[in-house]
């Protein structure tokens, strides 16, 4: 693992006594010029970029504003134009398949070929009907024998334009990418497989790819053997994790207390925005309430000394719905939830960054050898560590493998500041 400069880090007092949250506002909030306070809608990803004209890394190598270069795979659906509420210019390209049709997938053929070497994609993508939803975009490069490919799982929100920064999963053959030849993308369904598939797509995106890749390891849950277990082993790399904070859970049976928060965050550690859902999702609620636990839990962090973590949201059961993503970048600079594999760097939506399970052997150590190729990042989930999740032994023999890796370990507030 290559060396880093490590911020400084103090150790929080704790506020005395317990803290009634039902009043606490976030300090955090946008204001207009003339005063008044934006919806969470009027901070769309449109507004942050999205037209291709802003603040994105990159540039636009296909707008979808001419389809005649486009085409659907046979037996794979129908491709269209959508002139309706477009990400960037006058239209996006929709794909659709009928419930009785496994996949919606298009193609282009570039006779001259496109030159992505050294370069990460992210894709603009807006979907409806369902939860969730997997993409495979597929580089050819020159021919099919030659694939490069990069997946991604979608877990909401529905109805909402977010950016996919895709990270690469498999690569077949030995493709040449200074001589892309065809582009693929496929849309199919994930978690329930009945229903249509629906799906808007804009600007792909390419971005000159950073020459270091990025780690980053992410505990849910709240639990104490994060503390038991993680805490000692990755100090002795000086790795530093983030933890997802749910305020609620603290002092319970086999969960962190503040006192060992406060001894993680000295120790360099993210104390992240993780609301309290049960065995509901959170966007089951209604908006005042997802709201209500948006804001209190946030509030928790900051008031308890925790700002930098507090900036950063984990998604409770993964699945977000559109009136929560609104709330998540009102309140947060920064969320995760469930991808499946690597992020492309720089992130074009840092509202959408993908996780995936640090606990799947191989699979997790491929990832992590995929970000540091290919400059991207790979965010390990964790839950349980010992006796009842991944073991020890597994978790110490990981770090292991991280650090022999060409990459960096980061904070989710290292990755902000450093994007």
């Amino acid at each position: 693992m290559m060396n880093r400069n490590r911020r400084s880090f103090v150790t929080a007092v704790g506020t005395a006594g317990a803290i009634g949250l039902a009043g606490c506002l976030s300090t955090v909030r946008e204001w207009r010029d003339d005063g008044s306070e934006p919806t969470a809608e009027a901070r769309s990803p449109e507004e942050n970029g999205g037209d291709g004209s802003l603040d994105l890394p990159g540039e636009t190598i296909e707008d979808f504003e001419d389809l005649d270069s486009w085409a659907s795979m046979i037996d794979a659906g129908t491709l269209e134009t959508e002139t309706d509420d477009p990400y960037a210019g006058s239209q996006s390209a929709r794909l659709r398949a009928t419930e009785d049709t496994e996949r919606a997938a298009v193609y282009q053929v570039r006779s001259d070929g496109v030159d992505l070497t050294a370069r990460n994609l992210s894709l603009a993508v807006n979907f409806s009907g369902r939860d969730q939803l997997h993409l495979t975009l597929e580089l050819h490069a020159p021919n099919s024998r030659n694939a490069y490919a990069m997946e991604r799982t979608l877990t909401g929100p529905t109805d909402r334009w977010v950016r996919v920064d895709f990270g690469t999963s498999d690569v077949d053959g030995d493709p040449d990418l200074t001589d892309v030849r065809e582009i693929r993308l496929t849309a199919r369904r994930r978690g329930d497989q009945s229903g249509s598939i629906d799906c808007r797509i804009d600007d792909l995106r390419a971005v000159d790819r950073p020459e270091t890749g990025k780690v980053m390891l992410l505990f849910d849950g709240t639990l104490e053997s994060h503390y038991e277990h993680a805490l000692e082993p990755m100090a002795a790399y000086d790795f530093a994790g983030v933890e997802a904070v749910i305020y609620e859970a603290l002092g319970e049976s086999d969960r962190l207390t503040i006192d060992q928060l406060e001894e993680l965050d000295a120790a360099g550690w993210d104390m992240a925005a993780r609301p309290r859902t049960g065995a509901q999702f959170l966007h089951d609620y209604s908006p005042a309430e997802q709201e209500g636990a948006i804001r209190r839990t946030k509030a928790f962090l900051e008031n308890r000394g925790f700002e930098d973590g507090a900036r950063h949201f984990v998604t409770p059961r993964n699945v977000l719905g559109p009136e929560t993503i609104d709330l998540v970048r009102e309140y947060h600079e920064q969320a995760f939830r469930y991808g499946g594999g690597p992020n492309a760097l720089p992130l074009s939506d840092p509202h959408n960054v993908g996780v995936f399970s640090g606990s799947d052997g191989e699979t997790t150590k491929r990832y992590i050898d995929r970000a540091a190729e290919y400059g991207q990042l790979a965010v390990l989930h964790f839950e349980h560590i010992g006796e009842d999740g991944l073991s020890t032994d597994d978790f110490e023999e990981l770090l292991e493998h991280v650090d022999d890796a060409d990459v960096e370990v980061v904070t989710a507030s290292e990755l902000l500041e450093g994007s």
